[in-house]
């Protein structure tokens, strides 16, 4: 959940019309994701390091981490994202509102090189 809210969060502001970091660029944003994934670590990793469902997965094969509890551990990561994401869109709705051009939203959804050519 704290990776979509900070790594989503930050491209929601470095995206939407309005925003406070409207245009501030990728800097921003990898500064989000780093934060999603750098709080969780420092605030939970002595109790569980499980932030998604790759490194769930990483450790039920090297065997450091049960099968059996892979499925729930998932579904509850899977769960924290939506509900991530939903806060997102709460706290930018009314940016998100603004933000009239799709491309605006979307565009850095294509790899650099192929949007430059297209």
């Amino acid at each position: 959940m704290f990776l979509i809210i900070l790594g989503n969060g930050a491209v929601a502001n470095t995206e939407l019309k309005n925003t406070k970091g409207n245009h501030t660029g990728w800097l921003n944003i990898a500064f989000g994701y780093g934060a999603g994934v750098g709080v969780p670590v420092i605030a939970f990793g002595a109790i569980s390091a499980h932030i998604n469902p790759a490194f769930t997965l990483g450790l039920a094969i090297v065997g450091a981490f049960p099968w059996a509890e892979v499925v729930f551990y998932i579904v509850a990561q899977l769960a924290g994202a939506m509900i991530g994401q939903l806060i997102v869109v709460g706290v930018y709705k009314p940016y998100f509102d603004a933000t009239t051009n799709p491309d605006e939203i979307l565009h850095h959804s294509q790899p650099m090189m192929l949007r430059d050519h297209v």
